[in-house]
């Protein structure tokens, strides 16, 4: 047994391919139909300005609008993921529909919970409202995943630049860049219509509330478009364009929710800002009592509102997203200077864990940051929390806990996401191979880096749960469930986290809705069959459900392994 692996019989043995690349689409590809479709297309005001005489003999016309159009229609709108698409895919990605997959599964589920509560007088009307929730979450979702990287994808691969000095307006780009994702965006409204039939069927639901209900709908996904596109034009990077998208979507979500909380000293504000919230509205529709027009201030807002962004963006696209690629490329440079140069010039003994540590999860300023955020957590809670009589100080830490472990979700799902996917968009991987570290290695390194970057968001939440239970007057058998059912959850998220990862090697950015999918129906099909199991303890339900995630992390661990080992002979 050799050392090192020989490849060179690799290279040169034969494998087996289609003898033409049509045989390699299938008959019934929808490729097929668009190319038909594309070669029936009058392109004659585009081909009879080149002139066969000068240069060499040019790309036809036809072919460059189909690639353009058939990238536009599957999800591959950067110029430089176009030339890859070209190099190494057949077609391109078929999963361009897994948002709108996710949102069919988890309604299904919704459907299916509803159509199961026999007490209720209007169960479509507790259908219709839990559509509508999952639907704003999947538009939020979208929006900062997927409108937020709109021009920052543009602006990493380099090809901004290129796209001005070709003399496409700023306008033509936010809204080519806008259309094709607003589209496709859209067609998670669409969906909800065989499930509105059902909520119809099912009773409670009326004209006025379905009309109201997709009038708010559009409203919110034109402001959550926009605003993503206003913080990739003004942002340098899609983590930063991705970050700035979820806290503005963040201050306009909450403060309604602070206003039903009275909370002190802002009451009035914050009960303003409760006549403008779209989600708001959506609650609200699914009173019993509606009787309401669709058009409303809400509405009436959100289409201003993105409006405004729109036109914010493009009048600062060319000193905003142009010019500081240059001139300033982002922030943090200032930030690293007011640190010692050991601390950013200087590698640990394992440089691939500090090369994470700093670059990926944004090192000590930004681990500094997350605790700032988690203690204002803490002290909004308790801001929030303070005009309700009944609730004691145990419960404010336990809010606490919730509220500080849905930011760190939120925060280790964007980072996770980005894990891998950054070295393979970047075309590192395959030098960071050719280390003298197994891949395995490697993988293992790049998860420290990014859990030491992450300790604020892991143990933080935890301290305010153990501090809630001690303040807790309950017995010691409670307490302890209580802190074994955490520790569940803990395990969960990091399952959760593991097939992130593996997502992202295989789809992109799309992978975040797929992965959430795919965990709530896991998440929701383990906890109905631990239900429907009579005599099962608690303890042992906590203790099976560890090893069943130990066993999923393993697995999803060595898929990781192997598809980075692909990627790493491909690349």
């Amino acid at each position: 047994m050799t050392e090192w692996i020989d490849r060179s019989d690799e290279r040169s043995q034969q494998i087996l391919f289609a003898t033409s690349l049509d045989e390699a689409i299938p008959p019934d590809h929808p490729l097929r139909l668009f190319v038909e479709i594309i070669g029936r297309l009058d392109l004659g005001s585009l081909t009879h300005g080149y002139s066969p005489g000068l240069g060499r003999p040019g790309i036809h016309p036809r072919v460059m609008v189909s690639v353009l159009l058939w990238g536009l229609l599957s999800g591959v709108r950067s110029s430089r993921k176009l030339e890859e698409a070209l190099q190494y895919r057949l077609d391109f990605r078929w999963l361009t529909y897994a948002v709108r997959f996710g949102l069919a599964v988890v309604l299904y589920l919704a459907v299916s919970v509803a159509s199961s509560i026999p007490w209720r007088s209007a169960a479509g009307l507790t259908l219709f409202h839990a559509q509508l929730l999952i639907t704003a979450f999947y538009l939020t979702i979208t929006a900062i995943f997927g409108f937020s990287q709109a021009i920052a994808e543009e602006k990493e691969d380099g090809t901004l630049g290129l796209m001005r000095l070709a003399d496409i307006s700023p306008l033509s780009i936010i809204l080519g860049k806008l259309s094709g994702r607003l589209a496709d965006a859209g067609l998670l409204l669409l969906l909800q219509f065989p499930f509105t039939i059902v909520a119809i069927t099912l009773g409670g639901v009326s004209w006025a509330h379905v009309t109201a209900a997709y009038s708010a709908l559009a409203a919110y996904l034109w402001l959550l478009a926009t605003l993503g596109i206003a913080a990739s034009v003004f942002q340098p990077t899609g983590a930063a364009a991705a970050r700035w998208t979820a806290g503005l979507i963040s201050l306009y979500v909450l403060p309604p929710y602070g206003a039903m909380a009275n909370v002190t000293g802002f009451g009035k504000l914050l009960g303003a800002c409760h006549f403008i919230s779209l989600p708001m509205r959506l609650s609200a529709v699914t009173e019993s009592s509606f009787n309401e027009p669709a058009w409303c201030a809400p509405v009436a807002c959100g289409l201003v509102g993105g409006v405004i962004c729109l036109l914010v963006a493009w009048l600062a696209f060319d000193r905003i997203a142009i010019e500081p690629q240059t001139a300033r490329p982002c922030f943090r440079p200032a930030l690293h200077a007011r640190l010692p140069s050991r601390v950013i010039r200087r590698a640990w003994s394992h440089p691939v864990i500090w090369r994470e540590f700093v670059f990926l999860t944004g090192g000590i300023q930004w681990l500094l940051l997350r605790v700032l955020v988690h203690s204002a957590v803490l002290l909004a809670t308790v801001g929030v929390m303070g005009g309700m009589p009944f609730m004691v100080v145990h419960a404010y830490w336990a809010w606490a806990s919730i509220a500080s472990g849905l930011y760190a979700l939120m925060d280790g799902t964007w980072l996770a996401s980005r894990m891998f996917h950054d070295e393979i968009r970047d075309r590192t991987w395959s030098s960071l191979v050719q280390t003298p570290h197994s891949i395995r290695r490697l993988a293992f390194e790049k998860f420290c880096g990014w859990t030491l970057g992450l300790i604020p968001s892991i143990v933080i939440p935890y301290m305010f749960l153990v501090t809630s239970v001690a303040l807790y007057p309950a017995e010691l058998s409670q307490r302890v469930e209580v802190l074994m059912g955490s520790i569940t959850v803990g395990l969960a998220v990091f399952a959760y986290l593991h097939l992130l990862v593996l997502m992202s090697l295989h789809y992109g950015w799309q992978a975040t809705p797929l992965t959430l999918t795919i965990s709530f129906a896991a998440g929701w099909l383990y906890v109905m069959t631990i239900f429907n199991t009579p005599g099962l303890q608690t303890h042992s339900i906590f203790a099976a459900t560890c090893v069943i995630l130990a066993l999923v992390m393993a697995a999803l661990q060595f898929l990781i392994v192997r598809r980075l080992g692909v990627l790493a002979e491909t690349a």
